[in-house]
């Protein structure tokens, strides 16, 4: 097959490329007769001398609030840090008046069953992840 245009790898995407992206999808959700989604998060904490601590990203899957990412620095585990940038997130859910929120780990690592003790209930298994874990999809019902 041969293609009009090159495909070139973007090793530090931008704000602007991210856009061209999301407002692509949206448009044509809208075209669709959907609403759009209504943007994304992002939380963070900060030490004194401005050194990224921690953070919870994500965005609006088209009604569920989907969480991307969240890291804590190893230190600071086990403080309250990661239940702080979830009840963030978990906010910014329920201003969006979403009705649940999702979230994909490995089963095997402690996060897993952390989110389970937060509401979220596994609700997809899949075999064959990265030296044979198990991918968790898990949701948690907000209303």
């Amino acid at each position: 097959m041969s293609l009009g245009y090159q495909i070139v790898s973007i090793e530090k995407p931008t704000e602007d490329d991210y856009a061209v992206i999301f407002n692509g999808v949206n448009n044509f959700a809208i075209s669709q007769g959907l609403n759009a989604t209504t943007g994304s998060y992002f939380f963070a904490i900060y030490d004194h001398e401005q050194n990224m601590l921690g953070a919870i990203s994500g965005f609006d899957n088209f009604g569920p609030i989907e969480i991307g990412g969240l890291w804590v620095s190893e230190h600071l585990r086990g403080h309250g840090y990661g239940l702080a940038l979830f009840e963030k997130a978990q906010s910014w859910a329920y201003s969006k008046k979403s009705s649940m929120m999702t979230v994909f780990t490995l089963k095997e690592w402690p996060v897993c069953a952390w989110y389970q003790k937060l509401g979220f209930t596994i609700e997809f298994e899949r075999q064959n992840h990265a030296k044979g874990s198990v991918g968790c999809y898990l949701i948690k019902y907000l209303r």
